[in-house]
């Protein structure tokens, strides 16, 4: 009996000392929890460390001591701790969640999404963790997954800003820009005073080339407080797509102002200067192009040409862009060819045959589909390389260093005369080749792009037979204009699909008229006349005034004389294309820049 009372009175001892010692740890752990939220992580973690120096199991103190850990940058540790926590408690939310977000620090977006999906099983209407699974998702290159958490989060916490102004710009990037709008536009009517949603909405006009009305949303957002360098980078995009320049380059300062460290910026702020004519201030920050997400060509293995002598030395020069600017930046490869002892030319296999005839003395390879080093040029003794891009950072540094040249690429002779006769073929007059629309809508296509029935009046203005010269497959376009308007533009697909094709009937021609794409810089480089209608704002390559362009001397620009405004400059195109034709027999097929085709 004596011992059996004195186990019963131990018992009860060892059940009170272990209820006291809960509630001390509970007591602590609230007050971690609540140091946390104070700032004061420094106590919150003496604190975790003394419950699990007591109890080793218990799952919250992992779970804030690795949540500490994470916010102060130590990685490592805090994963220890959330992943203890979520072992002793598979359905500790916080823990999941935890444990996102420190892939998430590690970059490693994947691992965040599938921790965030785990805490969204134990419970799927928490707005913060299907918003931190959008982040995710979308660093992991996924928008269209991402955007439908982010409206989950935003439909669950409609005060939630961040959530419809993030959802919004997946929007903007998947090309569903009037969905952002509603979301933005709902997200409004809880938060009137909310400046980054009006940037918000001014981005996603930006993004659908309404510059007017994004200016207005971004002068509103400014009005209301928020004005960071971001939203003065969009300020100058927009104010130079109005042909605001001066403004544009104000804005692109003080967005440098705010964030010295902000590429971008500084970036568009190249190309306003490029656009004005100011090549020395405005080449050093276009090399920022290189480190753009959307340049594939990894860091080759030799050392980057900085525009010392090439004397005896053989150079590596490879495109990095688009068909128009590996053209117009091979304007430059006669000289490094003359500087070098020997010149290797990386360019696109579209490309190759054209810049093979072109420069003879170079060494001419097709680019890698993945825009690898191709084995051919790794066996080339090469000490140095240069993107063609950045050729002009040491040969155009002023208008003066701009050759006048008669054409520096060289179609095929044989196929020249071939295109020659099958133009006869069509009847007398002049031989027109036309193109009217170019880029995407990411490159500003609806800005620089004329519906075809708006070229009537060209089409009109003379006794001529136009010819397409615009890529893909517009043959359907073409016989809606003719069944329509009663209007036939030749179409030989042939001719579209190979480009040394394209460059000899080019030569063939009389006269290219077109809006700013490719077709301008293979004529302009071939030393063809070009007549080319361009926006009010065009992009850089065209400058802001005046009637030529310094790389092609035989280009003529006819310019909107206000933003949007194409019913001027088709009018003044149909007139001098009247008068040309008014003038007489048409030019010799050889014509160059002096021809009397160009007025």
């Amino acid at each position: 009996m004596l011992m059996s009372l004195i186990r019963r009175v131990l018992g009860s001892a060892r059940a009170k000392r272990g209820a006291a010692a809960s509630r001390a740890a509970a007591a602590d752990f609230e007050r971690a929890r609540a140091l946390q939220h104070s700032g004061d992580h420094a106590q919150a973690r003496a604190l975790c460390e003394g419950i699990l120096s007591r109890d080793p199991g218990h799952a919250g103190a992992h779970c804030l001591l690795g949540a500490l850990h994470g916010q102060q940058g130590n990685l490592e540790r805090a994963s220890v701790h959330l992943t203890e926590a979520i072992r002793l408690a598979p359905q500790l939310q916080d823990a999941h969640l935890g444990l996102g977000n420190v892939h998430r620090l590690r970059r490693d977006p994947e691992a965040a999404a599938r921790s965030y999906r785990r805490a969204l099983a134990i419970q799927d209407d928490a707005p913060e963790i299907h918003y931190s699974l959008a982040l995710a998702l979308r660093e992991a290159g996924r928008p269209q997954e991402a955007v439908e958490h982010f409206e989950r989060a935003s439909s669950l916490s409609p005060g939630h800003p961040d959530a419809a102004r993030e959802a919004a710009l997946c929007h903007a990037q998947l090309g569903t820009y009037d969905r952002g709008m509603v979301l933005l536009e709902r997200a409004l009517r809880e938060a009137p005073s909310a400046g980054d949603l009006h940037a918000a909405l001014g981005f996603l006009q930006q993004k659908m080339h309404r510059p007017r009305a994004a200016l207005e949303w971004y002068e509103k957002a400014r009005a209301l407080g928020h004005a960071d360098a971001e939203l003065y980078n969009n300020l100058g995009i927009v104010c130079q797509d109005l042909g605001r320049i001066p403004e544009a380059l104000a804005h692109y300062d003080r967005a440098i102002e705010l964030q010295p460290d902000f590429p971008l910026a500084r970036f568009h702020r190249a190309l306003a200067r490029l656009l004005t004519g100011d090549y020395a201030n405005g080449w050093p920050d276009y090399e920022l192009r290189l480190v753009s997400e959307d340049n594939p060509r990894p860091p080759g293995p030799y050392a980057r040409w900085d525009g010392s002598a090439l004397a005896g030395r053989t150079i590596l020069v490879y495109g990095e862009q688009g068909l128009g600017d590996e053209i117009m930046f091979a304007s430059c490869l006669p000289q490094i060819v003359d500087m070098a002892g020997r010149c290797v030319i990386e360019c696109s296999a579209k490309l190759e045959p054209l810049f093979r005839r072109s420069f003879p003395r170079a060494r001419v390879c097709a680019a890698a589909a993945d825009r690898s080093v191709p084995d051919s040029i790794k066996a080339e003794p090469i000490e140095c390389e240069a993107p063609s891009g950045s050729l002009p950072l040491y040969l155009r540094r002023s208008i003066a260093e701009f050759p006048r040249h008669q054409g520096y690429l060289k179609a095929d002779p044989q196929r020249i005369a071939s295109w020659r006769e099958r133009l006869l073929a069509l009847g007398p007059g002049l031989k027109i080749g036309v193109s009217w629309q170019g880029g995407t809508h990411k490159t500003r296509s609806p800005l620089r792009s004329i519906p075809l029935a708006r070229w009537l009046p060209v089409f009109g203005a003379a006794p001529a037979h136009f010819v397409s010269l615009q890529y893909g497959d517009v043959r359907a376009e073409l016989e809606r204009l003719n069944a329509e308007h009663g209007v036939r533009v030749t179409h030989w697909q042939e001719a579209i699909d190979d480009y040394d094709q394209t460059a000899a009937l080019v030569c063939a021609l009389d006269l290219v008229i077109s809006i700013q794409t490719a077709i301008v810089h293979l004529a302009g480089a071939l030393g063809r006349p070009v007549w080319v209608m361009a926006p009010y704002s065009p992009e850089w390559r065209y400058g802001f005034t005046g009637a030529r362009m310094p790389w092609y001397p035989s280009v003529r620009l006819f310019r909107q004389p206000s933003f949007g405004e194409w019913s001027p400059t088709i009018a003044e195109v149909a007139g001098e294309l009247a008068a040309l034709a008014g003038r007489g027999a048409a030019p010799s097929p050889d014509a160059r820049i002096n021809g009397p085709i160009l007025p």
